[in-house]
């Protein structure tokens, strides 16, 4: 019997994966001279960091239900309404039939807070000029397509601790901000993308630099809960295109 709560040593095995190809990137970075910033740039500008969590979400698919001759995972371009395209890091195509498209993105340090903005409304415009081109008929004709998003934070001080709301503002911010951490503040933007239905489903995973154990600001957020709506999407998949040839080879 499927049972989401099955994948946790999974994820913990690539979470040890992405804190290992983050440490021989950084080498290779300080190896040429950059420190600092630069060298934590130099984690990710040689990609591959998140490919273990890409191959978990292959695995949580395959064991859902579909077989590996139909599944085709990879990083694809998806049309947009106000922009031409953008590329997103995991499309599962079945049959060649898109069924769902996932971002994976990463953010370590000690100063999470800098670039909290520009991720949050990364995810945001991303999300709405799918819809948006969904709307206008430019993503083909089919059932709705699933969106996921999957946000590993360095589990420390930045991420952990409390924010103060600055003043000068036009009008008073949502008071469930006031104290919130970033990684506080990071479920609060996943939750409300999931309840506005901007997302179907989105992940929080909280990580200590170097180490697989991991936890989540809520279990809305949760990888539990993340591969359990996949897997109802691989359900709906399946129920909707029974034209495909699903016997497994």
């Amino acid at each position: 019997m499927f049972d989401p709560a099955n994948f946790a040593d999974g994820l913990r095995s690539a979470l040890e994966q992405f804190w290992d190809v983050r440490t021989q990137q950084a080498g290779k970075s300080r190896a040429t001279g950059a420190e600092g910033a630069a060298s934590l740039r130099g984690e990710v500008t040689g990609g591959k960091h998140l490919v273990a969590i890409e191959q978990l979400i292959a695995q949580v698919v395959r064991e859902s239900g579909i077989p590996e001759n139909l599944l085709e995972v990879k990083r694809r371009s998806v049309p947009g309404y106000f922009r031409r395209t953008k590329d997103w890091d995991v499309a599962l195509l079945v049959g060649g039939r898109p069924m769902a498209i996932i971002e994976l993105k990463s953010m370590v340090g000690d100063d999470i807070g800098k670039n909290f903005n520009n991720r949050t409304d990364e995810a945001l415009g991303q999300a709405i000029d799918v819809w948006k081109a969904a709307e206008r008929g430019l993503l083909g004709q089919g059932s709705r397509l699933w969106i996921g998003y999957l946000m590993v934070l360095e589990d420390n001080d930045s991420a952990r601790r409390t924010t103060k709301t600055t003043g000068g503002g036009i009008f008073p911010p949502d008071e469930i901000f006031e104290g919130a951490s970033h990684s506080e503040r990071f479920r609060i933007f996943f939750e409300r993308m999931m309840t506005e239905r901007l997302l179907d489903a989105a992940c929080v995973v909280l990580t200590p630099r170097g180490s697989g154990e991991h936890t989540h600001p809520s279990a809305t957020t949760s990888f539990e809960a993340f591969v359990a709506a996949l897997h109802g999407r691989v359900l709906q998949f399946r129920a909707t295109n029974p034209d495909l040839n699903w016997a497994t080879p």
